[in-house]
């Protein structure tokens, strides 16, 4: 049988009460325990028997039907086609010529009609789960996972993802990031995500409870009522949780956070009594934070360090079925994606002076290769992330995508994103924005500082940089930058 239903038939009959899932039904929150969620999967399976070994699409809100869905697919049926549920209609019927579903489990919430396709409900499948049929598994099935993505180049495509994939850097995220069945996790973003679903193998390894919500509108309430230990977020929403604090604190935050961070120095810890508030938001059970999808700003990084709420940078793509690099306790460096995983192996490619290159990856987490193109990933071949950077340590840095790389006279790369980072890093400078005029480079800044201190901050920056990535000019403003 699959792993993944391996899994959660151990929970089931080892842990049966534990929390398995918290959803949301209306305005409340209810939970499921493992015993059951094994109930909900062999029954939908049953129900689904006659679509062994075909492909099942699934469209939807991060909702319990969902995930069972999911779960009784991969771990029992066939293979799973998750479908971004923003995608217009036309757009979804494109993406099934690549592979055609023989059925659509729908969320009907989304209102998609999809004629001409065999069509499961949501509110079909709860009433499947509920049946308490019984199912017995094939010995030797697992499911592929396909994932619709933007892609590293040219046209966005579907990446087919083999159990071995998608399930076999799981040990080694629970053994760094050191989880315990106790704890639980919100999932806000949305599954068919790769790092969504990673979190959501994870969670279900550690045999965790998996707090599932979609509407970010709503995530104030739902820390408050679920209270998680562990979450999953990006970029954009701890910024703007950052932003909301410091915008209703103040002067008054900045003096303190600098205060414990010199008290923590001297190992007096006092953040979580300094910043009870800022806890309490996050429902008081805070234990870390994960971000994914592109490096978190040093100074929202540092930021939630700062006041006892740790995050950490992890990066990763569809194609390496999640992680290649990831941070944990201990192991923590802003300015990094991470440490790289034992599983995959990163090679720097065409690198220069400064050991900056292409970044590829190659490993037993790499892809089964894309829908309808005949030439399949070799084991032995890299892959080319798109990204450049360098390793040092073991750490993985990422300074920007190849084709964001500006280019001056002298044929020298650039990339903005690794200026950006750098002039980013002082408290009062907001948002920045390298660019390139007349073989020049400008920096578009928005700060509080004046002209005169912005000007010799930015010559410090200049100090350490070759003569080809020095800021020319700068520009500062008060409008946000885009």
């Amino acid at each position: 049988m699959s792993q993944l239903y391996d899994v959660i038939t151990r929970h089931g009959e080892h842990a049966p009460r534990d929390k398995a899932f918290t959803y949301r039904v209306g305005e409340v929150y209810e939970s499921v325990d493992y015993a059951t969620l094994c109930s909900y999967v062999n029954s939908l399976s049953a129900r689904l028997a006659d679509h062994a070994g075909q492909t099942i699409a699934i469209i939807g809100n991060n909702k319990l039907e969902y995930a069972v869905s999911l779960l009784a697919t991969l771990g029992c049926i066939g293979d799973a086609f998750l479908i971004d549920k923003e995608l217009k209609e036309e757009d979804v019927l494109k993406i099934f010529g690549q592979r055609k579903p023989e059925l659509v489990i729908l969320d009907e919430d989304l209102e998609l009609e999809l004629n001409g396709y065999a069509i499961m409900g949501f509110r079909d499948v709860c009433e499947a789960m509920k049946e308490g049929l019984a199912f017995k598994p094939r010995a030797s099935f697992s499911g592929h996972l396909l994932l619709h993505t933007s892609g590293t180049t040219g046209e966005p495509k579907c990446v087919s993802l083999s159990e071995e994939n998608y399930f076999g850097v799981i040990p080694e995220l629970n053994e760094k990031w050191e989880v315990t069945a106790e704890q639980s996790c919100l999932l806000i973003i949305p599954l068919y995500h790769v790092y969504a679903l990673t979190s959501l193998f994870h969670g279900l390894y550690a045999g965790i409870n998996n707090i599932l919500e979609w509407d970010f509108r709503r995530l104030a309430n739902v820390l408050e009522q679920t209270k998680p230990h562990l979450f999953m977020g990006v970029p954009l929403i701890y910024n703007k949780i950052r932003d909301a604090i410091l915008e209703k604190a103040g002067a008054k935050i900045k003096l303190a956070t600098w205060c414990s961070d010199v008290l923590l120095k001297l190992k007096i810890d006092v953040r979580r009594k300094w910043f009870s508030e800022i806890h309490k938001y996050f429902g008081g059970n805070y234990v870390f934070g994960v971000s994914a999808g592109s490096l978190l700003p040093r100074e929202t990084s540092r930021f939630f360090q700062s006041v006892g709420l740790p995050i950490y940078n992890v990066y990763g793509m569809t194609e390496t079925s999640g992680p290649i690099a990831i941070n944990y306790k201990g192991h923590n460096r802003l300015d990094s994606v991470g440490e790289v995983l034992r599983i995959n192996e990163v090679m720097i490619g065409n690198a220069d002076e400064n050991g900056v290159g292409r970044v590829c990856v190659k490993g037993s987490n790499m892809f089964q290769g894309y829908l309808n193109e005949k030439d399949e990933p070799s084991s032995g071949d890299y892959f080319y992330t798109g990204d450049l950077g360098y390793v040092k340590d073991g750490y993985l840095y990422v300074i920007g995508r190849e084709r964001n790389v500006l280019i001056g006279a002298n044929g020298k790369n650039v990339s903005p994103e690794e200026l950006n980072r750098k002039i980013l890093k002082h408290n009062d400078v907001h948002d920045c924005n390298v660019i390139m005029e007349n073989d020049r480079l400008i920096a578009i800044v928005n700060t509080d500082l004046s002209e005169a201190e912005l000007r010799a901050y930015v010559d410090k920056v200049n100090e350490k940089l070759p003569r080809y990535k020095r800021i020319s000019e700068i520009r500062m403003t008060k409008e946000k930058i885009k």
